[in-house]
């Protein structure tokens, strides 16, 4: 029987989004691999964990990933000097870096057209929502409940609040990352039976805080978690 996986937040760190898929999760050709955004930015290396996300759809596992807070301003970023800006602010250039960009361009909008168009285009074609049996998946939080979730792109990319709103007639459970939280308050809303909404984000950036500094996985049909320390 296919499995279904999500995991949270993973902000450049590539040995440990390596290290939860190869040792942990091990998934097959035939289970699905939900990511929920937040590939770039603030970890040690952007480019090389797209790279993966590239060459696990090359050998064929199902790999759905998701649009996140970061990919969304480096969209915008492209267009905006203003966005560029808020980007830079939010640890943009660790991914200019990543990908290359000379340094003396970090100021510019420009900059960002060093990067390659294949990049560029996966960036720009994530998706800001999945709904899977029993599940609504994106970055941040739904905070409207309309029946098309559409209406809704600027909470499910940025929306913090702890609610469980979803479209309406909506069934399913929220699954979210966006917020760094800490792995005993995660495994407590997962052991609530009740709970409407579940969030992924242990912060694994953040290995310097003793409560976070995890990358999580969540296999839906069990509700089983798997968690790797920053392993960068």
């Amino acid at each position: 029987m296919a499995k279904r996986f999500v995991i949270g937040d993973i902000h450049g760190c590539i040995r440990s989004f390596r290290n939860l898929v190869e040792d942990k999760i091990q998934p097959t050709q035939k289970d699905l691999i939900y990511l929920l955004g937040d590939y770039i930015d603030r970890g040690p290396n952007s480019k090389k964990v797209v790279d993966y996300i590239f060459d696990l759809q090359a050998r064929s596992y199902m790999v759905i990933p998701l649009m996140g807070n970061h990919e969304y301003m480096l969209n915008r970023a492209q267009h905006s000097p203003e966005y560029f800006n808020l980007w830079m602010i939010n640890s943009g250039f660790t991914t200019l870096r990543d990908f290359g960009v000379i340094i003396d361009s970090y100021h510019s909008p420009k900059s960002i057209l060093q990067i390659p168009v294949k990049y560029l285009d996966f960036f720009r074609d994530l998706k800001c929502y999945e709904q899977t049996e029993g599940y609504f998946l994106c970055h941040g939080c739904y905070e409207g409940n309309r029946e098309n979730p559409g209406d809704e792109n600027d909470s499910m990319i940025w929306g913090r609040k702890n609610i469980s709103e979803l479209p309406a007639g909506s069934s399913r459970v929220l699954i979210h990352g966006h917020t760094p939280n800490p792995l005993s308050e995660i495994k407590k809303h997962l052991d609530d039976p009740q709970t409407r909404v579940i969030n992924l984000d242990g912060g694994c950036v953040y290995k310097d805080n003793k409560a976070l500094g995890n990358l999580l996985a969540l296999e839906l049909d069990k509700r089983e978690l798997f968690n790797v320390k920053n392993s960068e």
